[in-house]
């Protein structure tokens, strides 16, 4: 009985003593992130690996037209550059909705130029880049930017697999300026 109480008071001063802690923060610009991974990403280009090594340290840094939700659900999607999305009925169109007022990490804005330069970055890369999901979107015929907010997909033929490939944490959305 002493040891279950001598437990008790001596985890409630474990709280106790990291409540401030825990409190949230003012973010600060700079600093350093450690993250420790089991091995070294062999780069930091999201197109260009297939390994989880750069998967964890690198992409929470970037987001992507869709993602899957919770980290044990991997069939439900949801957007996260996307604010919403249209299936045609023949399967040979994909039209995004995206969310207005997201800016990349040097400020500048995101418009449906980003996501078509990336996209054409991972279907067309040119000599000097690697596109290690090449194959993936062989179907993609044409890529439309019809407004800032909005981009379809046209299809070669009917993948039920698109959705899945644009939720991947591998197609990390870059700036069309900096690619």
């Amino acid at each position: 009985m002493r040891s279950i109480l001598a437990s008790g008071v001596m985890a409630a001063a474990c709280l106790l003593a990291t409540d401030g802690a825990l409190q949230a923060q003012t973010p600060k610009r700079g600093g350093t992130l450690n993250f420790a991974v089991v091995a070294e990403p062999p780069t930091t280009d999201c197109h260009a690996t297939t390994t989880f090594a750069m998967v964890h340290p690198v992409a929470p840094q970037y987001s992507t037209l869709l993602e899957f939700v919770g980290p044990m659900d991997k069939l439900r999607i949801e957007g996260d550059l996307a604010e919403s999305w249209e299936v045609s009925k023949d399967g040979l169109a994909y039209t995004f909705k995206l969310r207005r007022g997201v800016r990349f990490h040097d400020g500048s804005d995101f418009t449906s130029d980003d996501i078509k330069a990336t996209y054409e970055r991972i279907i067309n890369p040119t000599q000097d880049v690697i596109s290690a999901r090449k194959a993936q979107h062989q179907d993609i015929k044409e890529i439309e930017t019809p407004d800032p907010y909005t981009v379809v997909f046209r299809l070669r033929q009917v993948n039920m697999s698109m959705l899945l490939h644009f939720a991947s944490p591998f197609n990390c959305v870059y700036s069309a300026k900096k690619l």
